[in-house]
């Protein structure tokens, strides 16, 4: 490496990189039955949407698993694509036609599906090109879209065979309705949001006796237009007198009759309901319990209908709201208004609160699939990651409710049936039918209803591979490993998947979920716009790259629980990635240009610290790889961490220097050898998580006979751990030479002796302890700056020494002229004082009981060694002030 490569350039390596891989052609996948498969299916993002931070954190916890098995030899495909995204992207076409002053009503509906087209092949790709600027190795060349033809064959072939198998319907049911986009929308596509409104009281009268009446309580009084009933509890005292009555709806007169049901809570409002089962979920049920009629009372647009008094109709209907109040008192029927707190439901595309309404829609019959979809997880064949959401899983299946597909839009896929306008049969088909399959006649009409993107999104994990049809891919890469996706959409899509693949192919569609971290600021509050606290991942891989992105994504992400996280965060990364870069410049300037190959090293060649980095780095690759296997990606790149910043970095380089020679070739050194051979394992290991910085590094290196090589590292071995190093005793010496030159580092910067100064030390210690360092005395001068090292089971305290216990040791280091007495003498003062609080805090702790009985005892055993190691430290504190106030 040259003074120019001072610097990690991840802008111009990034792009040089990518078009590397991209030639090579490493991604990409073909059925090959000498190898295992490795398949992951993408959770496809809308074409509407651009890259945030949750896809940053969910595709690169993909894009590490799959470089992960590549490198352990699978042949890997991953499934990148998007969803058509109904009502979003017609809701994104509609404003851009809104801008020059067309609507789709006026386009028409086969020129509007062409401008949506038209807007997916312009911009569609945007959010895929992102994950390409993220470092996401998909294989590119299998690019799916819900809408392309063979993915809309398999959608239309689904839709007809649960019609003929009897589990698709048309019926009437009360949906969640956009006013504003006048469709039915999915509970995904619903946001409960909590206003802040007011409970309205006013009086209903009773029929044969007006100076009589029951004050109903309610946040919605412009629905009163619908009410079929007023409920009561049967047990409430104050009402009983009432049921079976009539009363009469205020400013209508309409007479509705007072019932009786147990879902009436007697503390909330005033104890009395007014049922409008077309506009209210729980009042429908009501309805249907008690066969009361249904009254819409507004139109697709949540405007007031004829069935209201002229003074609101054709009203909106908050407008009709105030005028409802208004009347209401003029005529003295108006109570009170209270106010209240409640959840509204919004919907998230055109931000308005949506309108419970019955509409005639299409449904799947949802009982007869949840049942096997529960099954494979009760029998383990299913496995969740972490299982804590097995219980929402099998909360949404036990009480699962059929299946609202149909959506009053014009872009997405239409519903496969033709109503025969001669005899009106109903006609569906894979293919557009001709004519009626009863009578022949051709004067068919389809469906103007499109299917909710869901029902082609519960496909993905077989559409993409050319199902229906039995294809090779289809047999090789179905079913897919592993799904890493949110937990948000744990029953809108994952159990959704499990029902379609059993259903049609008697198969799971993967065999792990892994649920992703939720991303949260440092508040621990959800990012949003609203809230201003929201990362951009494309700023971030601007400003510090996208291995610094990747690297902070995952070291904070713990397996499905919450990250707090703030731009800060990624300086880590950053600062991370530029070690390695420092630490290979380190390690290549001990060859010259010229070095092509690195000899081998043997056991009895090398040190005592370099045969304890084979031993560590040995148990760091088993680590990561068990923690891979387990899917806490977040503890694998800890050792990660851990091992090559704190131990390679901090300590094996630092102490190779006693064995290297600088400005010379050393590449016969077997100590350099050692350290290329572990680096190179350093960069096989790290390249899932961090793949441009390593490749660039990699292709600079002398190649090492220990490691094979390919022509790129994303294709090359990843490490095993085999045993090969069982230097344990050399690593336990080792550790114990750490924790000595730690100690005495630590009296020296206490002193503030100058880093240059060397000072003589002192040891006390049993024979069995230096027996085991002595050897090691060169390499603890040398990093501790330490002239003159004597060991002792004895020793008489030298003047003005500063003392630091360790385990089995005792170090003294003279630091008399460099210290000054009095300041040092407040500081350890203090520190006593501190240390000695948690020290009675932790005895406290320990002398609990109830702790004890009931913490786990991975908590209780690192209490236990808390106390030990504040024990210790304390005692060593107290050593120093007792000496330094004996002067």
């Amino acid at each position: 490496m040259s003074k120019k490569d001072s610097h990690f350039d991840f802008k111009t390596i990034e792009q040089k990189l990518w078009r590397f891989w991209q030639e090579g052609q490493w991604f990409h996948a073909e059925v090959d039955k000498k190898k295992e498969p490795f398949s992951v299916i993408i959770p496809p993002p809308n074409v509407t949407s651009k890259l945030h931070i949750g896809h940053g954190l969910n595709n690169t916890l993909q894009d590490i698993l799959v470089r992960w098995k590549r490198m352990q030899g699978y042949n890997c495909m991953w499934l990148p694509g998007t969803d058509h995204a109904g009502i979003a992207t017609q809701m994104v076409v509609e404003k851009a036609l809104a801008r020059t002053g067309q609507t789709r009503e006026s386009l028409g509906r086969e020129n509007f599906f062409n401008k949506c087209v038209e807007w997916k092949e312009e911009n569609g790709s945007l959010i895929l090109d992102q994950l390409k600027r993220l470092g996401c190795s998909c294989d590119w060349k299998r690019e799916a879209y819900t809408m392309d033809p063979q993915l809309s064959k398999a959608v239309r072939y689904v839709f007809c065979k649960l019609f003929e198998d009897g589990l698709i319907y048309r019926g009437e049911r009360l949906v969640n309705w956009d006013p504003v986009l006048k469709t039915a929308v999915s509970d995904d596509e619903v946001d409960n949001q909590e206003v802040k409104g007011h409970l309205w009281h006013f009086k209903y009268q009773l029929e044969e006796d007006s100076s009589q009446f029951l004050v109903v309580a309610t946040t919605r009084p412009e629905t009163m237009f619908g009410d079929t009933a007023v409920a009561v509890h049967p047990d409430d005292e104050r009402y009983k007198n009432f049921i079976g009555k009539n009363v009469r709806i205020p400013l209508t007169g309409k007479s509705i009759q007072v019932i009786a049901d147990d879902y009436v809570k007697t503390d909330f409002g005033t104890g009395c309901l007014k049922i409008t089962p077309a506009h209210d979920p729980n009042d429908f049920l009501i309805g249907k319990k008690h066969k009361l009629s249904f009254v819409t009372v507004m139109n697709e647009d949540g405007t007031m209908n004829d069935h209201c008094p002229n003074f609101v109709r054709n009203l909106d209907r908050f407008v009709a709201r105030k005028e409802v109040i208004k009347r209401l008192k003029e005529q003295d029927l108006f109570v009170e208004a209270k106010p209240y707190a409640h959840v509204v439901p919004f919907s998230n595309r055109s931000k308005v609160p949506i309108e419970p309404r019955p509409s005639k829609q299409w449904f799947v019959r949802m009982d007869k699939l949840a049942g096997p979809a529960m099954q494979y997880v009760e029998k383990g064949e299913l496995k969740f990651y972490p299982d804590v959401y097995k219980k929402t899983y099998f909360h949404w299946l036990e009480n699962i409710q059929d299946w609202c597909i149909s959506r009053q839009l014009w872009w997405g896929h239409q519903i496969p049936i033709w109503y025969c306008q001669t005899c009106q049969y109903v006609n569906t088909g894979v293919e557009d039918p001709s004519s009626c399959s009863s009578c022949g006649s051709s004067d068919l009409k389809q469906d103007e209803d499109v299917l909710d993107t869901w029902f082609s999104s519960w496909l993905w994990p077989l559409s993409p591979f050319g199902w229906p049809d039995k294809t090779e891919d289809l047999s090789y890469f179905f079913p897919s490993n592993v799904l890493v996706t949110g937990s948000d959409i744990i029953f809108l899509w994952v159990a959704r998947m499990v029902m379609a693949s059993h259903y049609f192919e008697q198969k799971l569609p993967f065999k792990d979920v892994y649920f992703n971290s939720m991303i949260c600021d440092k508040q621990g509050r959800k990012l949003s716009k609203t809230l201003g606290n929201g990362i951009d991942p494309l700023e971030v891989v601007d400003q510090y790259g996208a291995d610094a992105a990747r690297y902070t994504f995952v070291s904070l992400s713990p397996l499905g629980g919450r990250i707090k996280m703030d731009i800060s965060d990624f300086e880590n990364g950053s600062r991370f990635i530029h070690k390695i870069w420092n630490a290979s410049r380190f390690l290549l300037g001990y060859v010259t240009e010229e070095t092509k190959e690195i000899p081998d090293f043997s056991s009895e060649d090398l040190d005592i610290p370099s045969r304890s980095m084979l031993y560590e780095y040995e148990k760091t690759v088993a680590r990561i790889n068990r923690s891979f296997d387990n899917y806490q990606i977040n503890e694998a790149v800890e050792a990660l961490f851990h091992f090559v910043w704190k131990s390679f970095c901090d300590w094996s380089l630092e102490v190779s220097k006693t064995s290297l020679k600088s400005g010379e070739d050393n590449s016969q050194n077997p100590v350099l050898s050692a350290l290329f051979y572990v680096f190179e394992g350093i960069l096989r290991f790290s390249s899932p998580v961090m793949p441009y910085l390593t490749e660039e590094i990699w292709h600079k290196l002398p190649q090492h006979p220990r490691w094979p090589r390919e022509k790129s590292l994303v294709i090359s071995l990843y490490p095993k751990a085999d045993n090969s190093f069982s230097y344990e005793k050399d690593h336990k010496i080792w550790q114990s030479m750490q924790s000595v030159i730690t100690s005495i580092r630590s009296v020296r910067t206490q002193a503030g002796v100058p880093p240059k100064v060397k000072l003589p030390g002192v040891i006390q210690c049993d024979d069995s302890f230096s027996d085991k360092i002595k050897s090691c005395s060169r390499w603890i001068k040398s990093l501790a700056a330490v002239d003159d090292l004597s060991f002792s089971e004895e020793v008489k305290r030298p003047k003005d020494s500063l003392l630091s216990t360790g385990n089995g040791y005792t170090v003294f280091v003279p630091v008399g002229q460099y210290l000054d007495f009095d300041k040092e003498e407040k500081r350890l003062s203090s520190e006593c004082q501190r240390v000695q609080k948690i020290v009675f805090s932790l005895e406290k702790k320990l002398s609990n009981t109830n702790f004890i009985d009931r913490a786990p005892q991975e908590i209780v055993e690192n209490t236990k060694d808390q106390l030990l190691n504040m024990t210790k430290q304390l005692e060593t504190l107290s050593a120093n002030l007792k000496a330094i106030q004996a002067k």
